[in-house]
């Protein structure tokens, strides 16, 4: 059986102001601790990262730097969801794929492997967390429309892990589709998805706060 992690590194970053992935959390960069998590996890046999112009080129640094054997850089696409079918072109002969935020570096190996235990019982699943907060929904003048139910609220994290042949089909059927969420389109294909437990602390490094923060939950 043959696992592949594909690493979408290619997001713009706007709301950061600069390349959040070659940011420092405690001496290592952001892709750095993301990467070294699936290269030291001896179930992961390769990873593929599809990055952007501004990011190939440091992460291939960092990759040889630290002699990462498994990972290597695939061009990106215009959008994540073009990033990620890049990567799925690049390991065609896996039998389940963990797809995984290049900017979530405080994923644990506990994660990883409870995902990859859980697809292969499961054929697709997601890490993630019960909401703390209630959630409400609103309409495009800001009035409340809603108030679910929080207890069946989860938010979503990543890696999400499915079978390749799901996954790379659900990009093909549903392509221009700009979806955020790879769970999403194999939701449309009519496949049920899983819940597998996350980490409070598997956060997406989104703005420079989070830089402080992630630093913070590091050290505990």
């Amino acid at each position: 059986m043959k696992i592949a992690a594909i690493i979408p590194s290619g997001g713009s970053s706007r709301r950061f102001g600069k390349n959040k992935l070659f940011e420092k959390i405690n001496g290592k960069t952001v892709i750095e601790k993301t990467l070294e998590i699936f290269e030291n996890n001896p179930q992961i046999s390769e990873i593929i990262i599809p990055s952007s112009p501004d990011s190939i080129e440091g992460i291939d640094a960092i990759i040889k730097q630290r002699s990462f054997l498994k990972s290597k850089t695939v061009p990106g696409g215009s959008s994540r969801q073009e990033s990620v079918y890049n990567g799925l072109q690049a390991c065609p002969n896996c039998d389940y794929v963990l797809i995984h935020d290049g900017a979530r570096a405080l994923v644990t190996q506990l994660i990883v492997n409870n995902t990859i235990n859980e697809v292969q019982k499961r054929h697709a699943v997601v890490a993630a967390m019960p909401v703390k907060d209630t959630i409400k929904k609103a309409d495009k003048e800001g009035k409340i429309t809603e108030t679910p139910e929080r207890k069946y609220l989860y938010q979503i994290q990543t890696p999400q892990a499915f079978r390749f042949e799901d996954i790379k089909k659900a990009h093909e059927l549903f392509k221009g589709e700009n979806a955020t969420d790879d769970s999403y389109l194999i939701e449309k294909m009519g496949i049920n998805v899983y819940i597998v437990t996350g980490c409070y602390k598997n956060i997406k490094i989104t703005t420079p706060e989070d830089i402080e923060l992630a630093s913070i939950l590091a050290k505990e």
